[in-house]
């Protein structure tokens, strides 16, 4: 054999090496790299399993607080001043609402969900009978009221003082100063909300109210009627990220497009209707005294159903997540002690897809959420979700 016959054959053979070295190389790094990333993955998963954990265990430090301190505060009978921030004297009337939770509640009052139903109970023996006489020749009134469902009542920290600025929906959570938003979460937690006047009882002490906002449980400070001729300010004006809404403009971030649901509709709507329906029939077993519904019959409290979702009441960090980022296949509302599941489209899309219904007990108390596990989970969704392939 030549001499260049075996030059040939060495390098040969070294660029073999070479090549299989550099292969070797490659496949060695994306070894690692699909190693690291799944580590990172499972990392993140871990971290985020441990946040949502540690805000649950805060959320229910907080809910158990405030228990502990009304509960003080109503044995309590020397003063109305004290350290408590829902305190404000003793409520006139306490909500019975269509709202069963805090999440969920449209964040105005008005005309955004005009089928929403509330009835006020006064406190017959501090509020006279005929405090309400003359009520109904009005067609709207005010309601001041306390925000008993926030979480930050008793805070964990910081002395439970409140931030001075809050994350605003409207502007996918940019900032503004509390006092100039109709945030919830104020230096003194009142509410100051409009509803339409359908029907004062004043024998029984009850006024029941239509689009009003207010959360079941809600203690009422006080009702006055609306009067147009100075309640109205034409000439007032508001940012145009707060009048777009109204405008019809487009951009506003809380729109939904379509309400609809899922397949086939007949079925998931009639599971909607008899939620509604065996809800009401166990309240009316109860002690023997029957709770009076807000809604005359089922259909009409799926037209409010499909009224409230017709705004996107997620938070804004779910809602501005792209789609495959979403921590949530399922989103829930609780309406009148009624769970109902929805899904909604990938961003732009803005169609939600009802899913789901089932009756739940209320909360121990009214208006916050029940931090155990929901009613309805995606398991139960599973074909739902199986046969539109997560893309409704």
């Amino acid at each position: 054999m030549n001499t260049n016959v075996l030059v040939a054959l060495l390098c040969a053979t070294n660029v073999c090496t070479f090549v299989r070295a550099v292969v070797f190389s490659r496949s060695s790094r994306r070894r690692w790299k699909e190693k690291a990333e799944a580590a990172l993955k499972e990392k993140t998963t871990h971290l985020e399993d441990r946040y949502k954990a540690e805000r649950r265990a805060v959320i229910r430090l907080q809910h158990q607080l405030r228990k502990k301190v009304l509960t003080l505060d109503a044995m309590s009978s020397t003063s109305t001043q004290t350290t408590s921030p829902q305190q404000f004297g003793p409520a006139i009337a306490r909500a019975q609402s269509c709202f069963s939770r805090r999440a969920g509640t449209p964040r105005q009052g008005g005309a955004l969900v005009r089928s929403a139903r509330c009835v006020l109970h006064f406190d017959l023996e501090f509020v006279p009978k005929r405090s309400l006489e003359g009520l109904d020749e009005y067609s709207h009134a005010w309601v001041i009221y306390v925000f008993h469902a926030n979480t930050n009542a008793c805070g964990t920290k910081n002395g439970g003082a409140v931030k001075a600025l809050v994350s605003v929906p409207r502007l996918n959570g940019e900032k503004r100063g509390c006092l100039s938003t109709r945030t919830p979460h104020r230096p003194r937690p009142v509410g100051l909300s409009v509803g339409k006047i359908i029907s004062v009882d004043w024998e029984r002490g009850e006024v029941t109210l239509g689009g009003i906002d207010l959360v079941d449980g809600t203690p009422v400070l006080d009702i006055k009627p609306y009067v147009p001729w100075c309640d109205s300010v034409t000439e007032a004006t508001a940012p145009k990220w707060v009048t777009r809404a109204i405008e019809g403009e487009e951009g506003e971030p809380l729109a939904i497009r379509e309400v609809k649901f899922a397949a086939p509709e007949d079925w998931t709507r009639e599971k909607v209707r008899k939620a509604y329906m065996e809800r009401f029939e166990i309240d009316s077993k109860k002690g023997g005294k029957k709770q009076r519904p807000l809604y005359e019959n089922a259909d009409d409290f799926v037209a409010f159903v499909m009224d409230t979702l017709r705004l996107d009441v997620r938070g804004t960090r779910e809602r501005t997540e792209k789609a495959e980022e979403r921590k949530l296949d399922t989103y829930r509302v609780t309406l009148c002690h009624v769970e109902v599941a929805y899904v909604i489209g990938k961003e732009g899309d803005g169609v939600v897809t009802i899913v789901d219904a089932v009756a739940v007990e209320p909360s121990d108390i009214p208006g916050n959420a029940d931090l155990d596990r929901p009613a309805i989970t995606r398991d139960d969704n599973d074909k739902y979700f199986k046969n539109n392939n997560n893309k409704t």
